[in-house]
């Protein structure tokens, strides 16, 4: 009770209330949690200095492997379908337009069309902002029994495989639990070659283990919103532990930003609270994934939709 960090031996897991949690001097949470801090500096020290397992590496990616391979199918196909030429409108020559009759009739002269590439290839020429915002609060480590941390893993590893190296899309990864609504984790600039990858796969679960409890979801998306630049899309991380922080349906309006493209992904419920909430939510800007295999077809949604 009151300790600095989480320890998983296999042992059986108990959650104490909220009176015990009370009962803990504040020096002793002071002094719990500069031990945590401490061990948490620790663990990434180690994990930048190389000490890092391949084998857990190439065991969370065997397990996402078909999936990479079906989204970057997708992205690629996506480019392709990009790069066709496509009906230009409002030309002053070439076919006439039949949308544009009226157009004809009061003498305009823009009112052909023709085959070529469109001026406006955005998605080619500006780099689209993906902001990843992961859930790596205590509740994922201390319910990880239930595969929640390994989907996260798994999930992460999936979106900076498909997207590092494509110079159409910047990737930027923030964490979020008990200790902070923001916590950089991967920037644009950064070569997400394999190493990089492992050391923050591993850094995540260092900061599910040693975080302070607590629940920061909502100011995670605000603040990804808040700082995103215009059109951004946004995808949220969280493992739903709706009732025990009172989050509700009025708490994720950010999510209707028109500023950015934000939705929101479960990967964890404690009964059905996260399918009722995410039903709720208008535009379908959130969504429930108890299984990675389903993840590239929600990403595709949404990577779909936020470039209509």
């Amino acid at each position: 009770r009151g300790g600095p960090y989480r320890l998983d031996k296999g042992h059986p897991i108990h959650q104490i209330s909220d009176e015990m949690k009370a009962q803990v001097s504040e020096e002793a949470k002071l002094r719990a949690r500069e031990m945590a801090d401490k061990a948490l500096t620790k663990k990434l020290e180690e994990l930048n200095m190389g000490k890092t397992d391949w084998e857990r590496y190439n065991g969370v990616r065997a397990r996402v492997e078909e999936n990479i391979k079906d989204m970057k199918r997708y992205l690629k196909d996506l480019k392709k379908r990009k790069e066709e030429r496509q009906w230009l409108h409002r030309q002053t020559s070439g076919e006439l337009d039949e949308n544009r009759l009226v157009e004809v009739l009061a003498g305009e002269r823009d009112v052909f069309k023709r085959r070529g590439n469109p001026a406006y290839q955005t998605f080619l020429s500006d780099p689209i902002n993906i902001k990843l915002v992961v859930d790596v609060s205590a509740s994922m480590y201390r319910f990880g029994y239930d595969g929640r941390l390994e989907r996260l893993l798994e999930a992460t590893l999936m979106i900076m495989e498909c997207f590092r190296g494509d110079k159409r899309f910047n990737l930027h990864i923030t964490g979020h639990n008990g200790s902070s609504p923001k916590i950089d984790l991967v920037l644009p600039s950064m070569d997400l070659d394999e190493a990089t990858q492992l050391r923050l796969l591993e850094g995540m679960v260092a900061h599910t283990q040693y975080t302070y409890a607590g629940d920061h979801t909502i100011e995670a998306i605000e603040v990804a919103v808040e700082e995103s630049e215009p059109d951004t899309l946004i995808i949220a991380i969280s493992d739903a532990n709706l009732k025990r922080y009172d989050i509700t349906l009025n708490d994720l309006k950010p999510l209707q930003s028109s500023k950015v493209h934000a939705h929101l992904i479960f990967i964890a419920s404690l009964g059905d609270e996260a399918a009722a909430l995410a039903k709720a939510v208008p535009n379908e800007r959130a969504q429930c994934c108890m299984d990675t295999n389903d993840l590239p077809l929600i990403i595709k949604k949404i990577v779909t939709s936020a470039l209509k």
